[in-house]
């Protein structure tokens, strides 16, 4: 059987990123997923390391985009919280 030099992305470093900064709920999965590509290459399931792959790269997104939102959310409200403040005069 010969040996496939194969190179499949894993997204790991990329998950745990996203996990720390965003939103870890999310992002667990995302470092679940990318955890199995090497070992899947290594067995030589391909296509199983591909949808693994396919799916933590999925999450990172997922998370990140919920991270980005949630962020955006806290500094409209953070922004409403200080303009009322100043506006009552407190």
């Amino acid at each position: 059987m010969e040996e496939q030099n194969v190179n499949i992305p894993n997204y790991l470093w990329q998950s745990i990123v996203v996990t720390i900064l965003c939103c870890w709920p999310v992002g667990i999965p995302a470092i679940i997923f990318a955890a199995k590509v090497n070992g899947l290459v290594a067995q030589g399931k391909i296509q199983e390391a591909q949808e693994a792959s396919a799916k933590a790269k999925m999450w990172c997104w997922i998370c990140f985009a919920l991270g980005l939102v949630a962020g955006i959310i806290g500094g409209v409200v953070q922004f409403a919280a200080i303009g009322a403040a100043a506006a009552s005069g407190y």
